[in-house]
C-alpha cells in the first residue's frame, strides 16, 4: 500500500520527532494531541529540529518553512485520523491506555489505514485484538531523538500482513531510517538486550563487587559503550526502566525480574539524574557515591555481557530476528561498537561457552546455555 498521509498521536518528544521526520520525508502529516498547550510545545520542538538542520546544512530555509508551515495540528482525533493511509501512536506506554485508543481508532479509520505503535515493549498482537484489523496493526519504535537516531525496529504481531509489514518498511527507508524486523516478544530487540547488561550490571553493583564508577568506566573502556550502564539507567530514569523491566519479568518469568535496588531506589524517589541523584549524585556536576572496591575491569565486563548474549542467541533461537538485523539494532539503537554475534565472534564460542557455565554454576538455570552453545 502507498502511504500519503500520516497522522501521529501524541507530540510529546517522541510524537513530534516522528511528525517532523515523517514531514522532512515529503509526508502530509497531522500531529494531534488532547490540547493545544501540548501541540504547541511539539511545534516549538519541531521548529528547533528545523533551525538545526538549516545550521547543520542538512535544510534549506525554504524546506524548514514547508516542513513547519505544512504540518497541520489539531486537538481533534476524529479530524485527525478520519482521512489518513497510516496512523502512528506515541502516548503514554501504558497498555490500557493505548488498547482504549486503538478501539477508537479502529471505529473511526477508514478500512485501509494502517495503525502503527511506537510502544517500547508492549505487545503488538494484543493491541490488535481489540480491533477489527489485526492485520494492520504494527510496531513503528522509534529512538530518541528521533531525528538523530537511525534505528527503526518494525514489530510483527500474530495477524500482522505482509502487505501491513512491507507498507511500514517503506516508510522508515522515506524516513532515512534503518529498519529491522522483529516477531512481536517483550522488549523486541534492543530493550530486551539491552535490559540484560543493566540487570547485570545492578546485580554485580549489589553484590558489592564493584561501584557504580567503576562498572561504567569497565563499559566504556573495555567495552566501547558510549555510556555506562549505570549512567544510562540515571539519564533515562529508573522510573522508566522499572517499567520496561516489569513487563519482561511478568511476560518473561523470574530469570527477567527487576533487581530489589531498581524498586528501592524507585520508592525513595532515587531515579536518576531528573531527580539529582540515582546511582550518582547531581549536584549539579555527577559525583560518585561510593569508594572504589576494587574490581577488575576486563572480569567486569566479561561477567555484565554474558547474560546479554546467551539473550541474542535465545531471541534468534527463537526465530524473534536475524543475526545480522540484531547485531544491526544494538549499534544503531544503543552506539555499541559491535552487536552481539560479532562480539560473540570475537570472542570465541568456547570461550563464551565456558564463562555461562560459570555463571550457571554460581547462580543457577538463568544462565543455561542456549542451543547453540550446547
Amino acid at each position: 500500500m502507498k502511504v500519503r498521509k500520516i497522522a501521529v498521536i501524541g507530540s510529546g518528544l517522541m510524537g513530534s520527532g516522528i511528525s517532523y521526520v515523517s514531514r522532512a520525508s515529503g509526508y502530509e502529516v497531522i500531529m494531534t494531541d488532547l490540547d493545544d498547550n501540548a501541540v504547541n510545545r511539539g511545534l516549538s520542538r519541531i521548529k528547533d529540529y528545523v533551525e538545526s538542520g538549516i545550521r547543520r546544512g542538512k535544510l534549506s530555509s525554504s524546506d524548514g518553512e514547508k516542513i513547519i508551515n505544512q504540518l497541520f495540528t489539531t486537538t481533534n482525533l476524529n479530524d485527525a485520523v478520519s482521512d489518513v493511509d497510516l496512523v502512528i501512536e506515541a502516548v503514554f506506554e501504558n497498555m490500557d491506555v493505548k488498547k482504549k485508543l486503538f478501539r477508537e481508532l479502529d471505529s473511526i479509520v477508514k478500512p485501509h489505514t494502517i495503525l502503527a505503535s511506537n510502544t517500547s515493549s508492549l505487545s503488538i498482537t494484543e493491541l490488535g485484538k481489540v480491533t477489527n484489523r489485526p492485520n494492520k496493526v504494527i510496531g513503528m519504535h522509534y529512538f530518541s531523538p528521533v531525528p538523530a537516531m537511525k534505528l527503526l525496529e518494525i514489530i510483527v504481531g500474530e495477524k500482522t500482513s505482509e502487505d501491513t509489514i512491507q507498507t511500514a518498511l517503506e516508510v522508515g527507508a522515506n524516513q532515512g531510517k534503518t529498519t529491522v524486523k522483529a516477531i512481536d516478544s517483550p522488549g523486541f530487540i534492543v530493550n530486551r538486550l539491552r535490559m540484560q547488561i543493566s540487570r547485570a550490571a545492578i546485580q554485580v553493583y549489589e553484590q558489592g563487587l564493584a561501584s557504580a564508577e567503576e562498572i561504567d568506566t569497565a563499559m566504556k573502556e573495555q567495552f566501547g559503550t558510549p555510556m555506562g550502564s549505570m549512567e544510562l539507567s540515571d539519564f533515562v530514569g529508573l522510573d522508566v526502566s522499572i517499567g520496561t523491566m516489569s513487563t519482561l519479568e511478568r511476560e518473561l518469568g523470574i530469570c527477567y525480574s527487576v533487581p530489589e535496588t531498581v524498586k528501592r531506589f524507585v520508592k525513595e524517589g532515587r531515579i536518576g539524574r531528573k531527580a539529582g541523584k540515582g546511582f550518582y549524585a547531581y549536584d549539579p556536576e555527577k559525583r560518585s557515591l561510593e569508594e572504589p572496591k576494587g574490581a577488575d575491569p576486563k572480569w567486569l565486563v566479561t561477567r555484565i555481557i554474558m547474560p546479554y548474549l546467551r539473550e541474542a542467541m535465545i531471541e534468534f533461537e527463537n526465530g524473534i530476528a536475524t543475526k545480522e538485523d540484531i547485531d544491526k539494532a544494538l549499534k544503531l539503537g544503543s552506539n555499541y561498537k559491535e552487536g552481539p554475534f560479532e562480539t560473540i565472534e570475537r570472542m570465541g564460542l568456547d570461550v563464551v561457552r565456558e564463562e555461562l557455565k560459570k555463571l550457571q554454576q554460581q547462580f543457577g538455570d538463568c544462565y543455561s546455555l542456549p542451543k547453540m552453545l550446547q
